[in-house]
């Protein structure tokens, strides 16, 4: 046969590329919690990864610490209410300190929600009456 300058068709490593792209469920688990951080949940560092993957897509672990803290918080206000206990006092810190955090946060959602709304007012007028009834029905009175 003649030699040609065109690379040989490997049909193996076009399967597994193939293979690969096309897998439907992932083999380890990558989630952010902070900037730069990540957690790989595999069989290295995990005795049911599976396990793990599937609570972790339903509560992050984020969602997973917010409620801890928060029961957290609850004891420590019944076991020391006036604050005497200096033990406590890092972990009030960083709970105020994330509570600022989420508040922030929600203010900006809410202010993208005006925006939007404002936007609708405009394309959609229909649903943007229906929606500021909806929203209209939630605030207190």
């Amino acid at each position: 046969m003649p030699a040609t300058d065109t690379a040989a068709w490997d049909p193996t490593s076009w399967m597994k590329q193939w293979s690969a792209a096309m897998s439907l469920a992932p083999s380890t688990l990558v989630q952010p919690i902070l900037p730069g951080w990540t957690v790989n949940v595999n069989g290295f560092n995990s005795s049911a990864p599976q396990t793990e993957t599937e609570v972790v897509q339903r509560h992050s672990y984020g969602r997973q610490l917010g409620r801890i803290t928060d029961a957290l918080a609850v004891l420590l206000d019944e076991r020391d209410p006036d604050r005497a206990d200096e033990r406590f006092e890092d972990f009030r810190t960083m709970k105020d300190e994330i509570d600022a955090i989420k508040g922030g946060h929600a203010v900006a959602r809410v202010e993208r929600l005006l925006a939007d709304l404002d936007m609708l007012k405009l394309l959609k007028p229909a649903d943007y009456t229906r929606l500021k009834g909806e929203i209209r029905k939630r605030l207190p009175r």
